[in-house]
C-alpha cells in the first residue's frame, strides 16, 4: 500500500472565452475535499464541469480564483509535470512505437530511475495488471481492455499522490467496462492512492466511488455516498439525474423525527424527508423499484388503484407505466418476471414502503 494524500478544491473558478468573445463558466465556486486514499467521482451530464474540474486539478487548465492543494500545498498554478499525479485517458494515449514494457516503463525513466528498479517496477505493474507475458507486444497486438490496462500501469508505475481517470472505459463494450471498474476499484483500495474519476455513466459512478460529486452547470449540486445519493438526493436535479425517480405531488402536515406525514391521494403516512420540507405543498420521490402492484383483487392488496399503460420485458425485470389518479408512474418489477407478468389494460392496486419514497421540497426551491 503506498501513502496516501488529501486533495482539496477551494472556491475554484474557471471563466473560457468563446472565439465571439462571450465569456462562460465552466466551473463555478467549487469547492471540494477529498481525504486521503478516497475514490471520488466527478459524475454529471455534458458541459457541467467535471472534465474542466479534473483539467483544473491535472494542471491543464489553471483556475481564475480559488485554491488547490495537495497535502496542504496550493497548487493551482504549478505544472502538471511537478504535481506529483498521473491520469489515465479515454484514448489510452499509449505510444504506438513502444512495447508494453517500455510504455509502462516511460515515466521511471523520466524520473531517473535506475534500470534495475525500472524493471522491478514495471514487473510488478504488470502482474498488478494482468499483462505478464506481454511485455515485447506493441499496443496495436493488444486489445482494448489490454490497452487499457497499460494505461493504468504506466499511471501507477510512478507512485502518483493523486490518479486521475479522464472517461477511462467508455472507449470498451459494456462487459469489459463492467469487468475493467471492478479492477479498477480492487486495484485502488489494495494501493490506497487518493484518486479522482471523471465519468457520466451512472453506474459506473456509483460501482467505483467512496463518494459522487454530481455538478450541473458547473456547481457541485450534491457531495454524498452512492448509496445516499440514490435514497436521498439533496435537490430535484440529482433526484432526477441519478437513476429513475417518479416526482408526485403531496401535502405535508407535519414534520417531525427527520419523516414528513404526508396526504396523498386520501390516505396519510410518514415517510422520510429532506431537512428543507416544511408543513405545505411538496414533492414525493419514489424509485420504480420502491412500487408494487398486483392485479386488482391479487396479492399486492395496496392502497392506490391504476392500470397498466405498457409493460415492457427487460430480461431480469419487468417495466410497467401505470395511469394512476391522472398520472402517469414508472414501475421496475422483477417480481413478476417469472411468473404473474401484468398486461397492457390491467386494472391493478399498488403501494409502497414508505421507508423508500423520499419527500422534498417542492420543485422551485430544489
Amino acid at each position: 500500500m503506498t501513502e496516501a494524500h488529501s486533495l482539496v478544491l477551494e472556491a475554484v473558478t474557471k471563466v473560457f472565452e468563446t472565439p465571439e468573445g462571450r465569456l462562460v463558466t465552466a466551473v463555478d465556486h467549487v469547492s471540494l475535499t477529498i481525504g486521503q486514499g478516497e475514490f471520488v467521482t466527478l459524475l454529471g451530464p455534458s458541459g457541467c464541469g467535471k472534465t474542466t474540474t479534473l483539467r483544473l486539478i491535472a494542471g491543464f487548465e489553471f483556475p481564475n480564483s480559488g485554491r488547490i492543494l495537495l497535502d496542504g500545498k496550493d497548487i493551482a498554478h504549478t505544472p502538471p509535470n511537478k504535481r506529483e499525479m498521473a491520469m489515465v485517458f479515454q484514448s489510452y494515449a499509449l505510444f504506438p512505437h513502444l512495447t508494453v514494457f517500455e510504455n509502462i516503463a516511460y515515466g521511471l525513466q523520466l524520473r531517473r530511475k535506475s534500470k534495475a528498479e525500472i524493471t522491478r517496477i514495471v514487473h510488478e505493474m504488470m502482474e498488478l495488471v494482468n499483462l505478464t507475458g506481454l511485455e515485447h507486444r506493441r499496443p496495436t497486438a493488444l486489445s482494448g481492455g489490454q490497452q487499457q490496462r497499460v494505461a493504468l500501469a504506466r499511471a501507477m508505475a510512478v507512485q502518483p499522490k493523486v490518479l486521475l481517470f479522464d472517461e477511462p472505459l467508455s472507449n470498451l463494450d459494456a462487459k469489459l467496462r463492467v469487468a475493467l471498474r471492478s479492477e479498477i476499484r480492487q486495484l485502488q483500495k489494495r494501493l490506497g492512492i487518493t484518486s479522482v474519476y471523471v465519468t457520466h455513466d451512472q453506474a459506473e459512478a456509483m460501482s467505483l466511488s467512496d463518494r459522487i460529486v454530481v455538478m450541473n452547470n458547473g456547481r457541485v449540486e450534491q457531495v454524498s455516498t452512492p448509496a445516499a445519493l440514490y435514497t436521498r438526493p439533496a435537490t430535484r436535479f440529482v433526484a432526477d439525474f441519478i437513476g429513475r425517480a417518479n416526482f408526485i405531488n403531496v401535502q405535508v402536515s407535519a414534520v417531525r423525527d427527520g419523516h414528513a406525514l404526508i396526504h396523498l391521494w386520501g390516505h396519510e403516512m410518514a415517510v422520510p424527508a429532506h431537512e428543507a420540507v416544511r408543513p405545505g405543498p411538496a414533492t414525493l420521490m419514489l424509485r420504480p423499484e420502491a412500487i408494487r402492484a398486483s392485479r386488482d383483487g391479487g396479492e399486492c392488496c395496496g392502497c392506490f388503484t391504476g392500470r397498466v399503460r405498457s409493460a415492457t420485458i427487460l430480461g431480469n425485470s419487468m417495466e410497467y407505466e401505470i395511469e394512476t389518479h391522472g398520472q402517469a408512474i414508472s414501475v421496475s418489477d422483477t417480481s413478476t418476471i417469472w411468473g404473474g407478468m401484468l398486461a397492457e389494460g390491467d386494472a391493478i392496486r399498488w403501494d409502497f414502503a414508505p421507508e423508500r419514497g423520499f419527500v422534498m421540497p417542492p420543485e422551485h426551491q430544489g
